[in-house]
Formats: C-alpha cells, sequence, structure tokens
C-alpha cells in the first residue's frame, strides 16, 4: 500500500501558538516572522521544531537549537496512536477538507519518473543538502507537503458532514494565527475505514505533490541514505502529508509571479521579442489584463488551456493568439504579447526570458506592484493553471518548472500541526 497509518502527536493545548505555517512562505517578509514569534514566545510551538527560509542560509547553530527543541517536546505531545487526521479548514470564505497520512517514500521519486508519487515541479538538487541536514538527527517530522489525488466524484472523502469520519472523533479545533482562519481535525482510526480509504488512494494509479516539493525530496534523499543500514520498517521510509482532493471546492490554483533586479526594464523587455501593449490602468493579474479598454479584445484559449487577452490587429482585424503576460516597471505597465510560443504555458515562456537573471518569486499581486516599480526592477504576473486539467498536464510535461503555481494564497498554506516520530 503506498500510504502508511502514522502514530500521530499533537500538543494538549495552546494550540493557536502551536500551528506555524510553511517554512517556504513569506520568504520576503521578515516583520510576519517576527511577528509569529512574539506572538509564540516561550509557549512550546512549532515555530521550534522548523527553519523558516527566510533566515537562509543555513545556520548549523538553528538546526541543532531545532534537534534539541525535538527531543525536548517528543515526550510532551500526546501520543494519539495510529490514525489518519482528516481536516477541514475554513480560510478566505470557504473550506477545504483534506486527510493527513503518512505516504511510502518507495512509491515517490523527485526525478519526475513514472513512479505513484510523483513531483509537479523541478527539483532543484542544490536546495536539498540543507533540508537533508535538518531531518538528520532529527526526532520528529511535521509537514507542510499537500499531495492531490484526482477523485471528481468524492469517493474516498465525501464532503457531507453526516458522514461517519466526523462523529465524536474531533481533536482539535481552533482559529490559526496571523489570518490563517479556522481548521478542525478528526481523528479516524477505525481499521475498517483506514483500509477502504487506502485501497480507494491505492486504485487512482497516482499522487501528484502539489506542495511541498523540496521538502518531500530531502525525506526521499534521506531515505535513500540510510536504508539499507535500517530495518525496511524504518520510520523515516515514511513521510508526513495531507491529502487533497483536487476537485475540492475549497483548493484554488493560484500564480507565482517574478520580480527581476538589478536589471534594465528596457533592455528586458526588448530581449523577450514580444509586442507590448502600454496599459496604464493594468495593476495585477487579477484585472484579467483586460480592464483596460485599450487592449480589451476577445479571449482566446492556448495549449495550457488558460484564458488570455488577445487585441484586435487593427491591420487584419483577427486576434491574435497566444501567450500575454503583465509587467509593471518604474515609468512602464502593461502586457507582453508572445504570438505563437513554442512553449505550453505562460511561466515557461516567461522563465526562458529571464534566465540567467537574478529572480525573485511573489504570491501577492501587491508585492509585485510595489518592488517591480523600484529602480532597476520589473515584475511580471502570471496567469493561474487551470485545476480541471492539471493531471492531464502532469501526465503530458512529466514536470513543469519551477515556482509554476501555488496552492492557494499565503495564508491559505497549511500550518504545521501534526507530528510524527521518525526515530526508533
Amino acid at each position: 500500500m503506498i500510504l502508511h497509518v502514522p502514530h500521530i502527536l499533537l500538543p494538549e493545548a495552546n494550540w493557536k501558538e502551536w500551528a506555524v505555517i510553511a517554512c517556504d512562505q513569506h520568504t520576503q517578509d521578515i516583520g510576519y516572522w517576527r511577528k509569529v514569534e512574539e506572538f509564540v514566545g516561550d509557549t512550546p510551538s512549532a515555530l521550534n521544531l522548523i527553519y523558516p527560509e527566510i533566515y537562509l542560509p543555513l545556520d548549523e547553530n538553528r538546526v541543532n537549537q531545532i534537534h534539541k527543541a525535538m527531543c525536548n517536546y517528543k515526550d510532551a505531545l500526546v501520543d494519539h496512536g495510529a490514525c489518519f487526521i482528516l481536516v477541514k479548514r475554513a480560510v478566505s470564505g470557504s473550506e477545504r477538507t483534506g486527510l493527513v497520512v503518512a505516504i511510502d517514500l518507495e512509491g515517490y521519486e523527485y526525478d519526475g519518473s513514472e513512479s505513484f508519487i510523483r513531483p509537479t515541479e523541478k527539483t532543484i538538487k542544490e536546495r536539498l543538502p540543507a533540508r537533508v541536514m535538518i531531518r538528520e538527527n532529527a526526532d520528529l517530522e511535521l509537514t507542510h507537503v499537500l499531495v492531490l489525488y484526482d477523485d471528481p466524484d468524492f469517493s474516498v472523502i465525501p464532503l457531507k458532514t453526516d458522514s461517519p469520519f466526523y462523529e465524536g472523533n474531533k481533536i482539535y479545533d481552533f482559529d490559526l494565527m496571523e489570518d490563517g482562519g479556522h481548521i478542525r481535525g478528526f481523528k479516524i482510526s477505525d481499521e475498517k475505514t483506514i483500509g477502504e480509504i487506502s485501497e480507494r488512494i491505492q486504485a487512482l494509479g497516482i499522487l501528484l505533490v502539489g506542495d511541498g516539493n523540496h521538502s518531500l525530496a530531502a525525506a526521499k534523499s534521506f531515505w535513500e541514505k540510510i536504508k539499507g543500514t535500517v530495518p525496511d520498517n524504518h520510520p523515516a521510509r515514511y513521510a508526513l502529508v495531507e491529502l487533497v482532493n483536487i476537485h475540492d471546492p475549497g483548493l484554488t490554483f493560484e500564480p507565482i509571479h517574478r520580480i527581476v533586479r538589478g536589471v534594465d526594464p528596457e533592455e528586458l523587455i526588448k530581449r523577450s521579442n514580444a509586442r507590448v501593449i502600454e496599459s496604464p490602468s493594468i495593476k495585477s493579474p487579477s484585472d484579467n489584463l483586460t480592464s483596460d479598454p485599450s487592449i480589451t479584445g476577445n479571449l482566446v484559449t492556448n495549449n495550457s488551456g488558460t484564458n488570455n487577452p488577445a487585441t484586435d490587429n487593427p491591420a487584419t482585424d483577427n486576434p491574435v493568439t497566444g501567450h500575454s503576460i503583465g509587467f509593471i516597471a518604474k515609468d512602464r505597465r502593461g502586457v507582453l504579447i508572445f504570438e505563437n510560443p513554442k512553449h505550453d504555458l505562460e511561466v515557461e515562456t516567461l522563465d526562458e526570458v529571464i534566465d540567467g537573471y537574478p529572480v525573485e518569486y511573489e504570491h501577492d499581486p501587491e508585492v509585485v506592484e510595489k518592488l517591480g516599480k523600484e529602480p532597476e526592477s520589473i515584475g511580471f504576473f502570471l496567469p493561474s493553471l487551470q485545476r480541471s486539467e492539471f493531471f492531464a498536464l502532469i501526465k503530458k510535461k512529466g514536470i513543469l518548472p519551477r515556482k509554476s503555481f501555488s496552492l492557494g494564497k499565503e495564508n491559505e498554506k497549511r500550518y504545521y500541526i501534526e507530528a510524527r516520530r521518525i526515530t526508533q
């Protein structure tokens, strides 16, 4: 079976201080993490068990402090035994359902192979040693990894709240810090129910890593390093994740935008060889790049299935099919039109243009707008991928470029709550 039943460890109290957002979020906002540190104070918290990426490059002293905190916490956490945790997360006006399980890393490869569990974005191997160092000598594992499954009929986990999953099994119910919404957790320990869920997931034949590609790759790398020297059923063979149905109405696909610094914006625009449409009113991709009547035209569909604007060609009066990418610089804003692109996705087209430049990745279009207008900078706005075509896209392409999409906005990312031991 690809699923493994973990022994879940949870705190006994102080839930709001305990739960902390994924370590790879707010990487440009030190103020966010300082607020978290101030809020947590001396209260036991997952903050002390993770390495927020804003503090990279890796500090070995900080890693040692993480391992020390794990040693101190492991006996204080409550062991809820072998179980899955059904999660209901309400945030941004919608609710998402997930299932915390462990997966067998023998069924996962991070190189984009035909494994049961597959990455969706390119793994940068240079980023793995730091994460593996954190996992080495770690007593506990927490997770921000979201793994997607394709179940349009909701046969694995029904959405209805009168399901037996919810009857008397609630083990946490609290508000998440820093606008993270509200979360409830329900324990599933019945062997028959666990077996049925595991069989249904197994029958799907494929799972896709939606968030936390590098964290899962680090877990795999560490397992490959130690297997052969430990028993086959060693806890490090498995990794804690949250499974989410890609058809869940509370799951959204968001773009990840680009900011290029230390560059002449005019030079980069010329390098793109794109047709430029100036538009002072375009502020973000939420404008759909069509709010300005000067560029409003027919919407066309490219190979990826995403909607993009086209303009009426004054000479031919025919719409242009291609990729449209918004940009913002100090003195200019508008749209780059790439006619007849050679790539399927806008992100591929843009990444080819900015390859070799120092690039920052940002979820919030307002931050892109602010930073893009700084001297020697330019921001680019990308559209969202279509989740209805996501599994087909991965099966076709195998793997996507780095930072091609985001599951939800930053405040909707997974918070660390559940833990498990990964040592014997």
